[in-house]
């Protein structure tokens, strides 16, 4: 009953102090180690030159890290930029990402909030919370066939789900699973991605 009353009195609180506050949502840097496996198909009617040979298929797998930036953490919707690279040689081929996306919170807090009033500093920070997300930006695929090593640039537009476990005042566990398809010059591309690892806040 006690706990019920501090609950409704602390929201009472929140509600009247929340819009004369200096409010600040506190970025956010993650690193994970994944893999990415890219499944890429040519076009015929793309291969051109006076030794064509029949198009190519079949599929890249890497060990890649993955850097992003929660370069505009909200309650319910942040925005980040995100970096992925191979972190291991592989004879295949390889895959590179630079991409823009959104992350939505399913009913929690996504980012940690500092209200400051009046000399006093409050501190709300997330529990556990899962997400969906939307991302595009560009893919650079690396990829040899039979007759040769080829390159391409993608334009990459997908889709993810992840989840962030609390485990200290300034640091999460993050892990992510998601589905893109790169539209590119010579090939079209379906991508796999999962990725585990922490999160650090940027400022407190």
């Amino acid at each position: 009953m006690l706990t019920t009353f501090f609950k409704f009195f602390f929201s009472l609180f929140l509600l009247i102090n929340v819009s004369h506050a200096d409010e600040q949502l506190l970025q956010e840097i993650a690193y994970s180690v994944g893999a990415v496996s890219a499944s890429y198909a040519e076009g015929a009617g793309n291969l051109k030159g006076e030794n064509v040979q029949e198009p190519a298929s079949g599929s890249v797998m890497s060990i890649s890290g993955s850097i992003n930036w929660k370069f505009l953490p909200g309650i319910q919707r942040s925005y980040y930029l995100n970096g992925t690279f191979p972190l291991l040689p592989n004879p295949q081929g390889s895959y590179f990402g630079v991409h823009l996306g959104m992350e939505n919170y399913f009913g929690r807090m996504g980012s940690r909030m500092r209200l400051n009033n009046s000399g006093t500093t409050l501190k709300l920070k997330p529990r556990n919370n899962y997400f969906w997300g939307l991302e595009t930006g560009i893919g650079y695929l690396a990829y040899s066939t039979e007759s040769a090593k080829k390159t391409d640039v993608l334009l990459d537009v997908g889709g993810l789900l992840g989840m962030n476990y609390v485990y200290s005042e300034n640091w999460q566990f993050r892990v992510t699973g998601g589905l893109a398809r790169g539209t590119g010059v010579v090939t079209t591309v379906m991508e796999m991605k999962l990725f585990a690892g922490v999160t650090y806040y940027l400022a407190d």
